[in-house]
C-alpha cells in the first residue's frame, strides 16, 4: 500500500494543474517587461527563503536589498554544483522541511554519479504544464491535456515483455528494439493510439527516422516531433526534419526541475521565464536559479552543459514573450551503442538503469570495436560478485546479448581537453 503523502501529493498535484494551467498557457504570449517583472518577484521569494531559512545562504541576508530589489541582486550569490551540494546537503534544504517526508529526486547525470535533491510536492504539476505548453508549439497541431501522445523513450522492456507499455493516454514504445522487425508493431501501434504527436530521445527518434526513411513511409497522422534528454546533433536534426517535413521541438531540462526551455515551430529556443531563471557564465555553460523551488532552492546551479550563445534578443515570430537564452545545447550528447544485430539503441535510458544500484559511485560504459562493453565502476562500497551480475542483466534488457566485463577502478579518468567524463561512449565510427 502506498503511503498517504503519496495520495496527499497527486491530489495536491492535481488541484494545482487545474488551478493554473489555463494562466500559463496565456502568460507565454505576455510582453517580454512583465513576464521579467513575474521573474524578480519569484527570484524575489526564493531569495528571501533561502537567506532566511537554507542554512548555505544564511550569511548573506544583510547583502540583499530587498526593498529595491531586482534580478541583479542574484549576483551576490556563489555559483553552486552538484559537488558541492552533495558535500553540504544539509546546508542546502529549508529548515522547516521534514526531509523524511519530503518529496526526494535524484540523477545520475552526465557523469554517471548518483545526485539527490529534494523538490516541492506540487513540482509534478508544474512539470506537466510546462511539458503541456512546449508540446502545444508545432505549426499545425497544437497538444492539449489528455491528447494521446507516443513516447520512444523511459521505457526498457524485460525479456519476454511487450515492446508497448500503456499508462493513461501514453503508449510507451520501446527506445531500444527500433529495428526492422518491429517496424510493422511500431507503426500499427501508432496508427491505433491515434496520436498526432511523438516524443522520445533526440536519438531514438532519429533512429526511428532513418528507418521510415529507408523503407519510404510517411506518416501523415502526426504533426509535432519532440526530442530530450540528449543533445540534438545537427545530423540528427536534417535527417529528421528532411524526412518528416516539418520543425522539431526540442526540449531542454533537468531533473533537478532549475530550467526548461523549448523551441517553438520557428526554431528558436525559449526559456520558460516563470519556472526559472538561465544565465550563461563566461564558458557558456548554463547556470540555473529554480524560482519555484523554496524547500531546496539551486541558485546559480552550474548544470555542466554548454550552450551555443543565439544572437537573438527574444523576439520570435512565434509572438511569444518567452527570452530566448540561447541558440541550443552543445554537450550533452553520448554515443548510440550498437546491439549484435545492428540495432541502434539510445543511451539516455542506460542511467536509469545504473542509478538503482545504490553501491556505484560512478560509472563509465564502452563499447568497443568489436561491440562488446567495458563497464567501469567506481564503488561506495565493495560489489559481490552476484551484485555485478545483477548489472549485466539490467543492462542486458537495454542493450540485449552483447558481452560485458565489469572493471572496479578507484577513478574515472576525466577528458583532459573538457574535464568531463564522457559516461558511455562508442569506439564504432
Amino acid at each position: 500500500m502506498k503511503p498517504l503523502h503519496h495520495y496527499y501529493r497527486n491530489a495536491l498535484n492535481l488541484i494545482h494543474f487545474k488551478k493554473h494551467y489555463n494562466y500559463y498557457m496565456q502568460s507565454q504570449f505576455f510582453e517580454p517587461k512583465k513576464l521579467q517583472s513575474i521573474q524578480t518577484d519569484k527570484l524575489k521569494h526564493i531569495i528571501f527563503q533561502a537567506v532566511h531559512h537554507v542554512p548555505y545562504y544564511k550569511h548573506l541576508k544583510d547583502k540583499v536589498d530587498f526593498r529595491r530589489f531586482s534580478i541583479e541582486e542574484i549576483n551576490k550569490f556563489p555559483v553552486v554544483n552538484k559537488e558541492i551540494i552533495r558535500n553540504n546537503l544539509d546546508m542546502f534544504i529549508h529548515e522547516k522541511v521534514n526531509k523524511n517526508r519530503a518529496q526526494w529526486s535524484h540523477t545520475s547525470g552526465s557523469s554517471g554519479k548518483p545526485f539527490h535533491f529534494i523538490v516541492p510536492f506540487y513540482s509534478d504539476s508544474f512539470e506537466n504544464i510546462m511539458s503541456a505548453r512546449a508540446w502545444s508549439m508545432g505549426a499545425s497541431y497544437q497538444y492539449k491535456p489528455n491528447d494521446p501522445v507516443v513516447s520512444i523513450r523511459s521505457y526498457a522492456p524485460k525479456q519476454g515483455e511487450s515492446l508497448l507499455r500503456r499508462k493513461d493516454n501514453y503508449w510507451y514504445l520501446s527506445a531500444f528494439d527500433i529495428n526492422e522487425n518491429n517496424l510493422d508493431f511500431y507503426l500499427n501501434t501508432i496508427k491505433k493510439s491515434g496520436a498526432k504527436i511523438i516524443r522520445g530521445y533526440a536519438s531514438s527518434v532519429y533512429i526511428f527516422s532513418l528507418l521510415l526513411k529507408e523503407k519510404n513511409i510517411h506518416l501523415d497522422s502526426i504533426k509535432t516531433l519532440v526530442t530530450s534528454s540528449e543533445s540534438f546533433l545537427p545530423q540528427y536534426r536534417e535527417t529528421i526534419e528532411n524526412h518528416w517535413g516539418f520543425k522539431v521541438l526540442d526540449w531542454y531540462g533537468q531533473n533537478e526541475r532549475s530550467v526548461t526551455v523549448q523551441q517553438c515551430a520557428f526554431g528558436n529556443y525559449h526559456n520558460n521565464d516563470e519556472y526559472g531563471l538561465i544565465e550563461l557564465d563566461e564558458n557558456n555553460q548554463i547556470l540555473a536559479t529554480s524560482l519555484n523551488n523554496d524547500v531546496m532552492p539551486l541558485i546559480r546551479y552550474a548544470t555542466g552543459d554548454i550552450a551555443v550563445k543565439s544572437e537573438n534578443t527574444g523576439h520570435c515570430e512565434c509572438m511569444r514573450g518567452l527570452s530566448v537564452p540561447f541558440k541550443g545545447i552543445d554537450g550533452r550528447s553520448d554515443d548510440i551503442l550498437v546491439k549484435s544485430d545492428n540495432t541502434k539503441i539510445p543511451t539516455a535510458n542506460i542511467y536509469t538503469a545504473m542509478q538503482v544500484f545504490e553501491k556505484i559511485k560512478q560509472f563509465k560504459i564502452t563499447q568497443n570495436i568489436d561491440k562488446t562493453l567495458k563497464i567501469e565502476i567506481v564503488e561506495h562500497s565493495p560489489m559481490s560478485e552476484s551484485e555485478k551480475e545483477q548489472i549485466k542483466v539490467a543492462l542486458s534488457y537495454r542493450v540485449g546479448d552483447l558481452q560485458m566485463s565489469i572493471h572496479i577502478t578507484p577513478e574515472i579518468i576525466r577528458n583532459q581537453k573538457t574535464g568531463k567524463v564522457k559516461a558511455i561512449e562508442s569506439l564504432i565510427k
